[in-house]
């Protein structure tokens, strides 16, 4: 199981421990004694109490990032859509537009002529260049011309996965970073997607909700 970032002329390897985030618990302090506080307050103030000591937080945060081996899991092959809808670099914004309308999309990859993903295009990012607001990381946008392309508008390097990628890791990367759809591939090459909805329909289907206080 591997993951991978992706972009022109780029293809390396991204180890785990590099790609989520570190949650620390630092040690809770104990609360002084004092007047009840009404519900209403709290709501008001957006306060709330902490029930639960220093160990009982580590704990709880130690059983979200172990990821629980004791059930079957279910890999991105299994789960991914494909084929995929794709764009290449020298593509025309408006075709790009179009496809996200006619096909009712949210995300678009970005292949090389090998068909290796090397970007990605999302629905935001044509909003955002139709409204002349700036990228992240940009600090202007220039107003849309007729004969953009889509490598003025891609996002990239792209994180990546294999087929047989726990899904339960993809899901905890969509939530830590933010991510809309992840490509599948194999040997750098497109072989299929995961969107947000994809990884929901996955957990109504196969899996059971546990709670935990």
């Amino acid at each position: 199981m591997f993951f991978y970032v992706q972009g022109p002329n780029k293809h390396d390897l991204m180890p785990l421990e590099r790609i989520f985030d570190k949650r620390i618990v630092n040690k809770t302090e104990g609360v002084k004694k004092s007047q009840a506080v009404a519900p209403r307050q709290l709501h008001d103030t957006g306060e709330s109490y902490q029930h639960q000591s220093s160990s009982e937080a580590n704990t709880a945060y130690q059983t979200i990032d172990r990821l629980s081996d004791d059930r079957p899991a279910l890999f991105a092959s299994q789960i991914m859509t494909f084929p995929v809808d794709t764009l290449t670099a020298d593509m025309s914004i408006d075709h790009a537009i179009t496809l996200f309308k006619t096909r009712q999309l949210r995300h678009l990859p970005v292949v090389s002529m090998q068909g290796k993903v090397i970007g990605m295009l999302s629905d935001r990012d044509i909003l955002l260049y139709m409204t002349g607001l700036p990228l992240a990381g940009q600090a202007t946008m220039p107003a849309p011309r007729a004969g953009d392309q889509v490598e003025q508008l891609m996002q990239y390097p792209v994180l990546t996965a294999v087929g047989n990628t726990d899904i339960r890791y993809i899901a905890r990367l969509f939530v830590e970073r933010r991510i809309g759809a992840m490509p599948i591939v194999a040997d750098g090459k497109l072989t299929g997607i995961i969107s947000r909805s994809d990884i929901l329909q996955a957990v109504m289907s196969h899996y059971e909700v546990e709670l935990w206080i």
